[in-house]
């Protein structure tokens, strides 16, 4: 039994290790990269999953455009993003900040739709309005002249006007 103890305590301390504080990379994405880097990354995800086929047929690589507009490579990426991973108040910090300019895009992109529907609807409106103006094009209508001064009748020599 003692032995037992023994073991399951060297088993015990031998399972707890010491971990090693991830060291900054050389070539490390600063945060505010970051936060762009992540922002263009959910957006590419989308844009990948709303529609692939357009996005094929445009001919657009998302990692490549991606590792070109912001002149990284996926080592870089990788690196980075695991040592911001390990450093949880970073990483959320960042996070956030991706957080809010989606939010932002997303604000402005409804009131595009927004200002988009509402001139939609106008043209509605104005193509309504000029159907309406145009009585004489619909069938079986006939035109009235509408004297109001009452002087039709002389003026057309027809009494029965």
């Amino acid at each position: 039994m003692k032995f037992l103890k023994i073991l399951i305590l060297a088993c015990f301390f031998w399972s707890c290790q010491h971990v090693d504080e991830i060291k900054e990379p050389n070539n490390l994405i600063s945060e505010d990269k970051m936060v762009d880097v992540l922002t263009e990354i959910n957006l590419l995800n989308s844009a990948k999953n709303f529609n692939k086929r357009i996005l094929e047929e445009t001919g657009l690589q998302p990692d490549t455009y991606l590792f070109s507009k912001y002149k990284i490579d996926s080592l870089q990426l990788a690196e980075s993003t695991s040592y911001y991973a390990k450093k949880y108040d970073k990483f959320d910090g960042i996070y956030k900040r991706v957080k809010q300019n989606l939010e932002g895009m997303k604000e402005k992109l409804d009131v595009i739709r927004a200002e988009e529907q509402r001139i939609e609807d106008s043209i509605r409106n104005s193509e309504k309005t000029k159907d309406s103006l145009l009585l004489d094009t619909i069938e079986g209508f006939e035109p009235v002249l509408i004297d109001s001064l009452g002087l039709a009748p002389a003026i057309y020599g027809d009494e029965n006007y």
